[in-house]
């Protein structure tokens, strides 16, 4: 959820019905699971999609790409479009997209249909996501919201999880003979119920600090941004022609242009994409360093392992989702020893823990992959995924705070909203970099799977080494000194 500073000035409204806010914390959510579902979901499915519609390897990577790209790109702007034009209409109309590129995924009767669909999907959740976290700031008192953003952390890794298995489930279940297609139409009726609940529950206000959006900073973050996943993706797919040079070299441009912009705005006045104070905090440079390049590894690993259970050993679409469940498991045990106990005692260097045990967990699955088939090679490769969960929870968890030791409350929103943005577009270049090198290696030749995933296992070891080492740049600790409050 993307935080908005402006939307805590809001005054909130004189709700005395418990009833009425239960309901719209029900509504917000509900679009909270669906975002976050619709970003795994599709994993488990690219085999039978990609048989169906006779898609590429390259245009999987746009369609697990673009969605990723676009959300994350456009984070932002939503929150910006939320304070100007109100969070209940931004969120309906968000809510809205969202459903029609639902259903044009389901529809979808070609590859390059079901990319546009998905990139729809990632734009229309990016105007719907930033206002659930300002309606809970407009719905709850200070000292109320703990309770609820807890909820919804819950709720975010519990979608984490759903994800795969709901995706396996249906996939199996082969609901009306329509195959894959149902993990994007079933997202329909759920939406209808939820606009119509959104229009009776959710408050119609917005920012009165709110002075306008960034069209130029948008535009130039967008071309930047795509021009660098266009390289990524086709390049490798096209044999780098020559021509290939000048994608990269716009998007370095453009990326300079959008830093003078910001400057320049920033000078004048006038209203930021994101203000670049943000980014001369050295612990939020480093933070967002390392949540990119985890997020690489570990979208890319999550990718990469559920073609490999059902394109190399051979599992059902069922099967491959519940071996997921170590992974959340693993995950949410760790978020909360991070949190509670691990993070206050170890301050930065509970990320190298999470290191370590992340290590462990690849180093199994390597065995696993290399010994299979059987059952010790399949339980090596189920504890490996479990542990590669505990990893995450205790390197990406407290990471937010450390990255955020030292931002000013006024910058606060910026600052919690560019790091999701990190998050998201980490994702989509490790989907674009190590899943586009997976899914090319693997169709090379009918047992290429397993040394393409294995040297997999090995770029994210070191990546995670990467990762050890620029932890040393993060704060030792978020706590206050002894004697403090």
């Amino acid at each position: 959820m993307l935080n908005n500073a402006s939307a805590a000035t809001v005054q909130a409204p004189p709700y005395t019905s418990e009833r009425q806010r239960t309901l719209a914390t029900l509504v917000v959510s509900i679009a909270l699971v669906l975002e976050i579902i619709d970003v795994s979901i599709i994993n488990v499915a690219i085999p039978v999609v990609q048989r169906d519609l006779l898609a590429s390897p390259r245009q999987i990577e746009w369609v697990v790409t673009g969605y990723l790209f676009f959300f994350s790109i456009l984070l932002l702007t939503g929150g910006r479009l939320g304070d100007l034009y109100g969070y209940r209409r931004l969120f309906i109309s968000g809510l809205l997209a969202f459903g029609a590129a639902s259903a044009g995924c389901g529809l979808a009767a070609s590859p390059e249909m079901l990319v546009a669909m998905r990139i729809a999907q990632g734009a229309s959740g990016a105007m719907m996501g930033p206002q659930i976290l300002s309606l809970m700031q407009v719905l709850y008192r200070p000292h109320e919201r703990f309770r609820v953003m807890s909820i919804f952390g819950l709720l975010g890794g519990a979608a984490g999880i759903l994800g795969p298995v709901l995706g396996g489930i249906i996939i199996e279940s082969n609901l009306f003979g329509l195959s894959w297609r149902p993990i994007f139409l079933i997202n329909v009726p759920v939406i209808v119920v939820a606009v119509a609940l959104a229009w009776r529950a959710l408050p119609a206000v917005r920012s009165p600090e709110a002075k306008g959006i960034d069209p130029l900073g948008t535009l130039l973050a967008v071309v930047g941004g795509g021009a660098l996943l266009l390289t990524l993706i086709e390049g490798p797919a096209l044999r780098w022609p020559l021509w290939m040079a000048l994608p990269p070299l716009l998007s370095l441009i453009t990326v300079s242009l959008l830093w003078r912009h910001l400057l320049g705005r920033e000078r004048r006045g006038g209203t930021l994409l994101l203000p670049p104070a943000v980014l001369r905090d050295r612990f939020f440079r480093a933070g967002i360093v390392i949540t990119l390049l985890y997020q690489l590894t570990t979208a890319s690993l999550l990718l990469a392992t559920a073609l490999v259970l059902q394109s190399g050993l051979g599992f059902s679409p069922f099967h491959t989702a519940l071996l997921h469940i170590p992974f959340a498991l693993g995950a949410m045990f760790s978020i909360a020893v991070a949190g509670r106990r691990l993070s206050p005692r170890l301050g930065r260097n509970v990320t190298l823990v999470g290191v370590a045990v992340q290590m462990s967990g690849l180093l199994l699955m390597g065995y696993g992959i290399a010994t299979a088939p059987g059952t010790l090679a399949l339980t090596a490769l189920g504890l490996g995924f479990g542990l590669c969960g505990c990893g995450m929870g205790l390197i990406s968890a407290p990471l937010p705070a450390f990255a955020m030791a030292a931002i000013p409350v006024a910058h606060a929103g910026a600052a919690s909203g560019l790091f999701r943005t990190g998050q998201q577009f980490g994702a989509a270049l490790g989907m674009a970099t190590l899943g586009g090198f997976y899914l090319a290696q693997s169709a090379s030749a009918p047992d290429a799977w397993r040394g393409a995933f294995i040297t997999l296992l090995t770029l994210g070891a070191l990546i995670l080494l990467a990762i050890a080492a620029l932890s040393r740049l993060l704060p030792v600790s978020v706590l206050p000194p002894a004697g403090k409050p």
